[in-house]
């Protein structure tokens, strides 16, 4: 009975310490897009079920990932916008605006986008359907029934957020849905925070866009957005501005890649959990074992 009593306890300590001692989720690669370690592919911009609308000519790769930050960094001379001009690398509240985001422990959703070769810059919007019933892929590549347009298809709460490839990809502007899209009951009622065109804000964001030549990668501070950007929000430039809404278990996009292409797809907001380390699982083994090995010594 002793014998028993200790594999049991020695089971169940191996079995804590495999998941105490457990791995964080793969490191995300924040770069621009010179690599994409520790994001999942969501498929090419031609691809049947991604293409939204637009030119099925802009072809490119689409990559997700979220992540819980931890004092992430920029690597890989990517380009970004500079200091000089507002917020840098994942820098929050240089100039009063962000505070907040960016901090240990927030959700982390990022999009990338690689052209393989291509060129990337304009402006780039991204659109999130919050309940993920709104935007639609094309029925067919190339085909004019995609619901991508954030004027026609948005519900209230949902948002765009653009970034500008032009002027080192700062974030642009912020804008919210209050009403409906036309196309989705409306009336059309949109509200906006403007980043800094014309107005000479900050352009310090709980959003940051990093790239590379041919390809970029644009990181959103969830708990971060809804906090300054949400119904309660602090960040009154606008005092029309009455709050994007919050987010659940995934959020649709509809992505205007590169050129005129716009491509529909779904994205996680929640990290992965850690899951154990071989080692750790290993010694769970051998606790088990024991365990057997005592019961096999009590039969006999």
């Amino acid at each position: 009975m002793q014998a028993m009593k200790k594999a049991i306890s020695g089971a169940a300590a191996a079995l804590a310490l495999s998941f105490a001692v457990s791995s964080q989720a793969a490191p995300v690669d924040i770069n621009g897009g010179s690599s994409w370690g520790g994001w999942t592919s969501e498929g090419k911009s031609n691809d049947l079920g991604v293409y939204g609308s637009g030119s099925a000519l802009s072809v490119y790769d689409i990559y997700t990932t979220v992540f819980t930050f931890n004092n992430n960094s920029v690597s890989g001379g990517a380009i970004n916008h500079t200091t000089a001009n507002g917020a840098s690398g994942f820098a929050s509240n240089l100039l009063g605006f962000s505070s907040g985001a960016f901090a240990n422990g927030h959700r982390i959703l990022g999009i990338g986008v690689d052209t393989n070769g291509g060129t990337v810059g304009g402006t780039r919007t991204v659109r999130f359907d919050l309940d993920a019933d709104s935007y639609k892929a094309a029925s067919s590549v190339g085909g004019n029934d995609g619901r991508t347009s954030f004027t026609s298809w948005s519900e209230g709460g949902d948002f765009t957020v653009q970034f500008e490839g032009a002027n080192n990809w700062r974030g642009g502007t912020l804008t919210m849905q209050v009403g409906n899209g036309t196309s989705n009951g409306g009336p059309n009622n949109q509200q906006a925070l403007v980043g800094g065109i014309g107005s000479g804000v900050s352009y310090d964001w709980a959003f940051r866009a990093f790239a590379q030549t041919d390809s970029y990668q644009m990181f959103f501070d969830l708990d971060a957005m809804y906090m300054l950007y949400g119904v309660n929000n602090p960040f009154l430039k606008n005092a029309n501005f009455t709050g994007i809404g919050s987010f659940g278990n995934s959020v649709r996009i509809s992505l205007n890649g590169v050129g005129d292409n716009s491509v529909v797809f779904d994205a996680p907001t929640t990290a992965p959990s850690a899951v154990p380390e071989p080692g750790s699982l290993a010694l769970a083994a051998l606790g088990l074992f024991g365990l057997v090995g005592a019961r096999r010594r009590k039969a006999a």
